[in-house]
């Protein structure tokens, strides 16, 4: 990957050292500003193959960071970086971030995993000319995983699979992600606000809950609960990979379409 050059903006002297040399261990050249404006002059001047930059700096408190960089530079990969946390401030920035051209979070402390996983990603889309939607399923089943992975595989996803949501949010980055099948109790009370919790966590991402399908009115009103809560699809199982394929590609055309139209109503 050494023919790939990453501007980093970073306000702080200390982590800017420090992420510039992980980004150089992964085999990427690093460029360094310690503010948006600049970032925005290094953009104009050098080829560049990404930008990793802080949400908050000290000359753009405005949240508009994200925007500005992507008006200088439609084409290029942005990977926004955050402080961590998933309080509601978070959540905004993070929604914000998404709908402004940001492809990637990247929250602190960050590891060199977490950063070699976003430069191989960007590296293999920049030699493909593509990217793969990306999958999260979710399921307690390993089975249930195996086969929702091997199905959407075959059609040309990326799929990550985890056996609980607790366990994806800490891995799982919800900037690169564009579709959530996850196992819900609908029989349970908790079912419609664990889809709520997700809406909440993956703005912008189709939610397609899976669960067995009961009999009679309490679980049609089940299934319309977890609806009601957010998710796009509900898949009742046993479904075929072609089920599952088609209520991925579905439900992400209908989160799409609501993200955009939320986006507009915000201004």
């Amino acid at each position: 990957m050494s023919n790939y050059t990453c501007l980093l903006i970073e306000d702080s002297m200390i982590q800017a050292r420090v992420i510039s040399q992980m980004i150089l261990r992964t085999g990427w050249d690093a460029l360094v500003a310690l503010d948006l404006k600049s970032g925005l002059t290094i953009l104009g001047k050098e080829p560049l193959n990404l930008v990793i930059s802080d949400l908050a700096l000290p000359d753009c408190q405005d949240g508009s960071t994200i925007a500005q960089i992507r008006r200088a530079a439609p084409n290029i990969t942005i990977a926004a970086i955050s402080a961590g946390g998933r309080d509601g401030q978070l959540g905004s920035a993070l929604e914000r971030a998404k709908g402004d051209g940001a492809e990637f979070l990247l929250q602190k402390p960050l590891t060199q995993e977490r950063l070699q996983e976003v430069l191989t990603e960007v590296a293999t889309r920049l030699e493909t000319g593509s990217r793969l939607p990306h999958v999260l399923v979710i399921d307690s089943s390993r089975t249930v995983r195996k086969v929702c992975e091997t199905g959407l595989k075959e059609h040309q996803f990326r799929v990550t699979t985890g056996a609980s949501l607790e366990e994806a949010l800490e891995h799982v980055d919800v900037l690169d992600l564009d579709a959530v099948v996850i196992q819900i109790d609908v029989d349970a009370q908790e079912g419609a606000s664990y889809v709520t919790q997700m809406r909440e966590a993956f703005p912008g991402v189709a939610i397609i809950a899976l669960s067995d399908r009961g009999d009679g009115d309490i679980a049609r009103r089940s299934w319309m609960k977890t609806l009601d809560a957010g998710a796009d699809i509900a898949l009742a199982k046993p479904f075929s990979p072609d089920d599952l394929v088609s209520s991925v590609r579905n439900g992400m055309a209908m989160a799409a379409s609501a993200f955009l139209a939320a986006a507009k109503r915000g201004g």
